[in-house]
């Protein structure tokens, strides 16, 4: 009986630790307006009007909160008073908004400052949303090397001190994006 049931433990835990496979949606209509994210395997492609709608989101949430930096899991913000959090986000929005920025590209072997005037402002808050795009296929993932669109990629849970965070791996096991790079948690529990 013993030895039944640790079978049935870990079966439970092999399923558990198995990876979830998202297909990415076609768009309905083609992007125009885009941003583009580009990592050290994947550039991630997503419409521009994902990010202004959190950033009008957060907009009221961040006041809600007294524009506490605890609405953000970004590392990048985890030093910020509140009123430079608000100064941050307002400088943001109004970049993101102003319609003469259209290319909006971010890399990740640049180095990017958090008060920037160029579409760095920005990148905190792209990292912000790129997790939930990505478990919702709601952008296009292209693999660096050879610029083949991926229909398909995998979720899996990362456990780190009692939290799961997401690591998004294209098919051939290639990282796309690991979302505890940019906590607050998973940074600060390691100190």
């Amino acid at each position: 009986m013993k030895t039944f049931v640790l079978l049935l433990a870990g079966i439970a835990c092999s399923l558990a630790t198995m990876a979830q496979v998202i297909k990415v949606q076609p768009p309905a209509e083609p992007l125009k307006d885009s941003i583009i994210y580009q990592g050290d395997n994947a550039i991630l492609i997503f419409d521009r009007q994902h990010l202004l709608d959190y950033m009008i989101g957060m907009d009221t949430t961040l006041r809600n909160n007294k524009n506490s930096n605890k609405v953000f899991r970004n590392i990048q913000f985890s030093k910020l008073n509140n009123v430079d959090m608000a100064n941050h986000f307002r400088k943001a929005y109004c970049f993101l908004e102003d319609t003469l920025n259209k290319e909006i590209t971010f890399r990740t072997d640049k180095m990017n400052l958090l008060w920037a005037e160029d579409c760095g402002v920005l990148m905190p808050y792209v990292e912000e949303i790129l997790p939930d795009l990505l478990a919702t296929g709601n952008l296009k993932v292209v693999e660096k090397g050879s610029k083949i669109a991926q229909p398909a990629y995998k979720l899996i849970a990362e456990p780190i001190n009692g939290n799961n965070y997401r690591v998004f791996r294209m098919n051939n096991g290639k990282e796309i994006f690991r979302e505890s790079t940019f906590c607050v948690e998973q940074q600060l529990s390691h100190r």
